[in-house]
């Protein structure tokens, strides 16, 4: 299989709330199972950014739903495409990360492509991670 990753940031509407985000990281992580998508959630009360990786109609069908789930507004996708080698996260199909400092996510939101994976790489040691 040749592989695909897609990363985003957005932000969590007002009508939903921080409350939604153990349901999304639950669904999440049935259907990501199912269609063999591996990846990351971080999120830090107001933003999100996720990492996803798998097969490439499965990763932009994914993103698709998410661009259009109203618990999410300014979707915008910082970097996307095939890649070759090992899964980021294989053994994940959807950690889950919290972090406290609200800037950093707002300043990875500033970067694309190969910048953003590496911004991206600089934040998660800050990170509260849970596989």
């Amino acid at each position: 299989m040749d592989l695909f990753r897609l990363m985003y940031t957005s932000r969590i509407s007002a009508a939903s709330g921080p409350a939604c985000v153990p349901d999304i990281v639950r669904v999440s992580r049935a259907r990501n199972l199912r269609t063999d998508i591996t990846g990351l959630l971080v999120f830090d009360g107001l933003r999100f950014c996720q990492y996803i990786e798998g097969d490439s109609a499965e990763v932009l069908a994914l993103s698709a739903r998410i661009a259009a789930d109203p618990r999410h507004i300014d979707f915008t996708v910082l970097s996307s495409g095939p890649f070759s080698g090992e899964r980021r996260f294989s053994s994940w199909s959807m950690a889950y990360a919290w972090t406290e400092d609200g800037n950093l996510l707002e300043d990875l939101a500033q970067w694309r492509d190969t910048d953003a994976f590496t911004h991206f790489d600089a934040l998660l040691p800050t990170c509260d991670m849970e596989p």
